[in-house]
């Protein structure tokens, strides 16, 4: 190797260092900008004509200035994060302390010049209403709850499952879509379930309108810990659960606590034709009627987002934002009327509960993963599904929050059904197959999930009511037909690979 080489070999294992040395200090002070910018546009209207800003001068209308000037601080802030970002970048007499030095002193006069801001504000305003309202910083002891109890557990049942030996090995289990480099317990889903019914009991209680639920969430429990066993132990007397359609019907069977419960879709949007109720041919069970056409619906519709959400969990570190996410976006909704009935708050919280579960998992499914969610992933789906219906969602809006699983879902049920296959078997097809055939990593991947569920979220939650359908018939259709070209490109290199051998 020539010296020129070596030169720029050098510079380049440098620079690449620096970068990621920086990275994090930069990202965590925009980040403190990004939020002073935010708090001042939201409370920019509210602030007096004139406000104290020149401390270091004599009380009284020396410190006044327009109020304007405010935006000064972050402008301020934001100027040093970069200065000091290059001068860290651009180190190249090794200091000592140089980069910690500079990072803290930086991050230290942003917090500083925060808390002025804030300070300023509060000084300075007409009242103006909470930035959070009380409803939904209702949602945050159960959030954390749920959040706290996951992480904790989490690695005492990894533990567990590794001395049990329910464990997925790649160097033994074998399975079309497996892209599991190394060991990983299974019987996530298990802990899902589990700990978002305790922590909904200890915040609801046992009220009569939430047994459907908590019922057919612990029946998954169940079904997807046995899965799980069954799945990690071949001589098991489980293996019969292999069978895909016995599964299928055991996830309808697992439905109806819901639907006894009275919680069904009762009337569906026609796209500019207004709605359709669906409620006039009813049958009683017991002391409860159920709509026949209503129960079938619901029925189909929350196994088939059941299984939408479940199939999308390939990837390690996907499934816990998509159903975290989800779940945020439910609990928002819930709260968006204007008359709250207990009801809608009692969604809320069960939603924020399912969302802190969910996050409560992404240290140990991150890649590479300690534990997977294993078919117990369908309780998840059906919190989603059965919050959303309980919340009177639009059909369209509940597709947005989880757009990407379940176009890619769609698209896999009819790929396989014209490819001659069985619709419920795995393969190797799924959206994070296709992308990953493409070169992405597996977090990236994982991070792409994330970042649609909120984008394709936000569209749902804040679209107009009278544009909501034809905007997310508009998002659907392009989303869905990249993916459908997707697999028609994947297909065709596939051809291609195949007559070339």
């Amino acid at each position: 190797m020539n010296i020129t080489a070596r030169i720029k070999k050098s510079l380049d294992t440098f620079f690449a260092g620096k970068r990621r040395s920086v990275a994090p200090f930069v990202l965590l002070n925009i980040f403190l900008v990004f939020l002073q910018f935010l708090y001042i546009f939201l409370r920019f209207k509210y602030i007096n004509a004139e406000i104290p800003f020149w401390f270091a001068k004599n009380w009284g209308d020396p410190q006044l200035v327009p109020k304007f000037y405010i935006y000064y601080l972050p402008a301020t802030a934001l100027v040093l994060t970069v200065v000091a970002g290059l001068m860290r970048y651009l180190n190249r007499l090794y200091l000592r302390y140089f980069d910690e030095i500079v990072s803290y002193l930086v991050t230290t006069v942003n917090i500083f010049i925060s808390y002025s801001i804030y300070y300023i504000i509060q000084s300075a305003s007409l009242p103006f209403p909470p930035f959070i309202p009380a409803k939904f910083l209702s949602l945050v002891p159960p959030f954390i709850v749920a959040f706290l109890v996951v992480y904790a557990v989490l690695p005492y049942f990894i533990d567990i499952a590794h001395r049990k030996r329910l464990v997925t090995d790649p160097g033994v289990h074998t399975h079309p879509a497996m892209l599991l480099r190394e060991p990983s317990a299974r019987g996530g889903g298990f802990v899902y379930a589990v700990i978002f019914l305790l922590v909904s009991v200890i915040f609801l209680g046992l009220g009569k309108q939430f047994h459907g639920i908590y019922l057919s969430v612990l029946m998954l429990a169940v079904l997807g810990l046995t899965d799980d066993f069954q799945n990690t132990h071949p001589t098991s007397e489980f293996r019969v659960l292999e069978n895909p359609f016995l599964r299928l019907l055991l996830l309808f069977f697992c439905v109806l606590p819901i639907i006894l419960s009275g919680l069904v879709v009762s009337t569906v949007s026609i796209p500019f034709d207004g709605l359709v109720e669906l409620g006039q041919l009813s049958i009683v069970v017991g002391a409860v009627s159920i709509p026949v056409v209503s129960a079938v619906l619901t029925m189909v519709w929350v196994v088939w987002m059941m299984n939408a959400l479940s199939w999308s969990n390939g990837i390690d570190g996907q499934f816990a934002g998509v159903i975290g996410i989800s779940s945020i976006f439910v609990a928002i909704l819930a709260l968006r009327f204007e008359e709250l009935e207990p009801m809608h708050k009692s969604v809320a919280i069960m939603a924020a509960i399912s969302a802190g579960a969910a996050f409560g998992f992404t240290k140990y499914t991150w890649y590479p993963s300690k534990i997977m969610w294993g078919f117990g992933a369908m309780a998840a789906g059906l919190v989603i599904a059965a919050l959303s219906i309980a919340v009177q969602t639009k059909v369209l809006v509940s597709v947005l929050f989880i757009l990407i699983p379940f176009l890619d879902a769609l698209v896999t049920f009819f790929r396989r059904i014209i490819q001659g296959k069985n619709p419920l078997s795995g393969d190797r097809g799924h959206l994070h197959h296709l992308l990953l055939d493409r070169g992405w990593g597996i977090q990236k991947i994982a991070r792409f999930y994330w970042f649609a569920a909120f984008v394709f979220g936000l569209i749902g939650l804040l679209s107009p009511e009278r544009y909501i359908v034809k905007l997310s018939l508009t998002v659907i259709g392009a989303v869905g037909f990249l993916i459908a070209l997707l697999n028609l490109k994947s297909l065709g290199r596939r051809k291609q690979k195949q007559e070339s051998v």
